[in-house]
């Protein structure tokens, strides 16, 4: 085998051993432990917020926030998706994968308190 083909043969053996998957059951114990990791002052904020796993986003997206916010009166339930493939693909072990579960709900909900995408700590 020539080198070239060696060294990308390596290459894209190293790549697909960093692809992390996990059970469904796994993933929504990263999370539960985000949104529980939620400062106490901020949980009754997130009470009216539906937060749901889905298995793959279509635009391969982390998280997708739907509804008027915290502060609006009278609106509509919240809802947070969170999406397990993408989080998958990105990460190599388990910590990664929490880690970036938790940037991507504290994201969300930033939303939630009607931050834009420039006013994210994530």
């Amino acid at each position: 085998m020539a080198p070239a083909a060696a060294t990308t043969l390596s290459l894209i053996s190293a790549i697909l051993v960093l692809v992390l998957r996990v059970s469904m059951d796994r993933f929504e114990e990263a999370v539960k432990a985000a949104i529980e990791a939620i400062p106490a002052e901020f949980q009754p904020y997130l009470e009216d917020i539906e937060f749901v796993i889905a298995e793959r986003s279509p635009d391969r997206v982390f998280g997708f926030y739907e509804g008027a916010g915290a502060l609006e009166e009278g609106a509509l339930p919240a809802r947070v998706t969170i999406f397990k493939e993408s989080h998958e693909d990105s990460c190599a072990t388990w910590e990664e994968l929490v880690a970036e579960v938790r940037r991507t709900v504290l994201h969300e909900i930033g939303h939630h308190f009607l931050m834009e995408e420039g006013e994210m700590p994530y």
